[in-house]
């Protein structure tokens, strides 16, 4: 089902940015996993959210930002 594999693609980003984050983000390696962990976890919740709001029939959003507001 899509919208299990997509939430457990956000626990798993969203996991694995919490564990680089403890390591030295002054590192350069460490500190562009992290913004990548940080930016699929993001990537992840929006596709979410565009599932619900076809799902749902809520509307038409033609912006991310869009899709929050009609799910809030």
């Amino acid at each position: 089902m899509r919208i299990v594999d997509l939430i457990m693609r956000f626990e798993a980003h969203s996991k694995k940015a919490s564990e680089v984050a403890k390591k030295d983000v002054s590192d350069y390696f460490v500190y562009n996993t992290l913004a990548m962990e940080c930016l699929q976890s993001v990537n992840a919740l929006i596709e979410i959210g565009e599932w619900i709001v076809t799902d749902k029939k809520l509307g038409f959003p033609s912006t991310y930002r869009e899709i929050f507001e009609l799910l809030y």
